[in-house]
């Protein structure tokens, strides 16, 4: 499912900017591509900007999507067209709702000590997991969106998994958290009959309920999550 650029960059915003600020460097560049590695919009240093949109920002190679026998990596280096960012610079981009989505990445000018490399990684998968949960929930085209964790205290912040489906049980979006435990069948033809246990017309049922405490969710693995449920829009 492609996602509205305008939209995208939109939604994107007010993460992209948070993570500016805490990355706090005059040296990196923050930047948002399409899936074809067009740079969308960018914040901080017009040097890196520059570098970004003259080469692209070209998408990791293994990069996966929800289809996929594999997740996409945590990490993945951000060439530019083909090209590595020049040994001065640093850069890393994850992925944002593939295979359709977009790329979350920064480009830093000064080559930065790797131990602060685990603590800018760590700030830009949260944001990246913020645009998804705000891309996911405000999907005009959705039906069912439900979100989901073996722990129920994770519902309600960025790291709980979040999947939106239409009408009929089939999987419209779904975040990498959601990816990474459910198996990758249920992203293709299967919907919501591969992923759960629970059968379709109770998870309905529970959303219909506007239910605040969770509810257990049977998944096809023999084990069960803490969920809850809302619909978004009625049937016709």
């Amino acid at each position: 499912m492609a996602l509205d650029r305008e939209r995208l960059v939109a939604l994107s915003a007010p993460a992209m900017e948070d993570l500016h600020r805490q990355l706090d460097s005059p040296t990196i560049t923050v930047l948002l591509a399409d899936s074809a590695g067009g740079v969308l919009r960018a914040i901080g240093s017009s040097d890196g900007e520059a570098t970004a949109r003259s080469r692209g920002l070209a998408p990791p190679a293994a990069m996966k999507g929800p289809g996929s026998d594999a997740p996409p990596p945590a990490s993945a280096p951000a060439p530019t067209c083909g090209t590595a960012v020049p040994p001065s610079q640093l850069g890393i981009a994850v992925p944002i709702l593939p295979p359709a989505g977009a790329l979350l990445g920064f480009i830093d000018a000064d080559a930065a000590p790797l131990e602060w490399l685990g603590h800018a990684n760590a700030l830009l998968h949260t944001a990246a997991c913020i645009i998804e949960h705000r891309l996911i929930e405000t999907e005009p085209q959705g039906f069912l969106l439900l979100r989901f964790h073996r722990y129920a205290n994770v519902l309600g912040t960025p790291l709980e998994a979040m999947v939106l489906f239409d009408a009929d049980g089939t999987v419209m979006l779904a975040n990498q958290t959601a990816r990474t435990l459910l198996a990758p069948c249920a992203f293709n033809r299967g919907g919501a009959a591969a992923c759960f246990a629970t059968q379709w017309c109770g998870i309905v049922g529970y959303a219909a309920l506007g239910l605040r405490q969770p509810f257990v969710l049977r998944d096809r693995r023999g084990g069960g999550f803490s969920a809850q449920a809302s619909l978004l829009r009625q049937t016709t």
